[in-house]
């Protein structure tokens, strides 16, 4: 016979489970919930305009890209791509901004190897990998190395000759540890000679100084130089990359120079985001971009840039921003 205690365990027992059940239920449904709203956001985003912040001044290289890549974009997300030019604390305000905006795609930012320095470096204990989402790769700018037409250096071996003898000052955007900076520390590792850095807030204040022949070698891009040389008022050295570029055909890469460097390090630019955005509206974001990237418009805009293609979906550009990432940490262990 059961006893009245038992009965009244059993009742007890009954209860809590139909407790526990009812809350498991209360939570299951509240997350299915969750997921449905969000699911229900990406499949209706964008529904206002998009900001792009970009971390230099109007009229550089990145503004450009930010600024073509919008305009491009936009037939095909069906809102406004806004510019927003952030280039205080040299891109520091930038990723401030970026970091704490809301997660949710409306809010984007330009990106090359200056960010990835600098929370690396001065905004480590800010900033760092996981603070952000990676969007998309655009493009890379091939480094060059630059020296004024008046220059007695005629070409890299030359400079590699004076540089044994005398230290010599070269300028580029960004302070030690820059993308500028390590694409010249990469070159002068294989090349055994060192230089005096000398940091400027744009690649084209470096150029302008080098034109003032303020400093004697300059660390540019091909568009920031490219008027000048055929002018004849500067003279391109040396290419960072695999091949010959069609805007200097004459100009040999380092390593047809003798300088086996490793090119995998690039002055790159792509679209990042901050941390958690969902996956499904960086998808619809990486579909719009990759769209205005094969539009005929934006094509032309890359070749008259001399920029070279560095497409990549939003998980190929996270994966290469990591090797970036670990790059950069190891040169400015060596640079310290």
């Amino acid at each position: 016979m059961i006893s009245k205690k038992a009965v009244s365990l059993a009742l007890v027992s009954l209860l809590g489970a139909t407790l526990l059940t009812g809350c498991g239920s209360s939570a299951a449904t509240k997350q299915v919930q969750g997921d449905k709203q969000s699911s229900k956001q990406a499949v209706n985003f964008p529904t206002k305009p998009i900001t792009i912040l970009v971390h230099t001044k109007a009229g550089g290289p990145t503004d450009a890209m930010a600024r073509e890549l919008a305009k491009s974009a936009e037939k095909f997300l069906g809102q406004q791509v806004l510019i927003e030019n952030k280039p205080a604390g040299s891109g520091a305000e930038q990723l401030a901004d970026l970091a704490k905006a809301k997660p949710d795609g409306y809010t984007l930012g330009a990106l090359t190897p200056t960010q990835i320095g600098m929370w690396n470096s001065n905004l480590k204990k800010q900033f760092k990998l996981e603070s952000f989402s990676y969007v998309a790769g655009v493009q890379i700018d091939p480094y060059v190395i630059v020296v004024h037409a008046d220059s007695p250096y005629k070409t890299l071996n030359d400079l590699v000759e004076a540089m044994k003898q005398k230290k010599l000052n070269v300028g580029g955007y960004g302070s030690i540890g820059s993308g500028h900076n390590i694409a010249w520390n990469i070159f002068a590792e294989k090349a055994g000679v060192k230089a005096s850095w000398v940091a400027y807030e744009s690649t084209g204040e470096a150029v302008t100084v080098l034109l003032g022949k303020h400093i004697d070698v300059a660390n540019s891009n091909p568009g920031q130089v490219s008027e000048y040389v055929r002018s004849g008022k500067l003279r391109v050295l040396g290419v960072m990359a695999e091949k010959r570029l069609p805007e200097f055909p004459d100009v040999l890469t380092y390593k047809e120079a003798g300088y086996d460097v490793d090119t995998s390090w690039a002055q790159f630019r792509g679209i990042f985001a901050p941390a958690g955005v969902p996956e499904e509206v960086l998808l619809k974001i990486n579909d719009a971009f990759a769209k205005a990237m094969a539009t005929e418009e934006f094509k032309t805009y890359m070749k008259n840039a001399q920029m070279v293609d560095g497409t990549m979906d939003h998980s190929q550009f996270t994966e290469y921003v990591k090797k970036q990432d670990t790059l950069t940490k190891t040169w400015l262990e060596k640079l310290q």
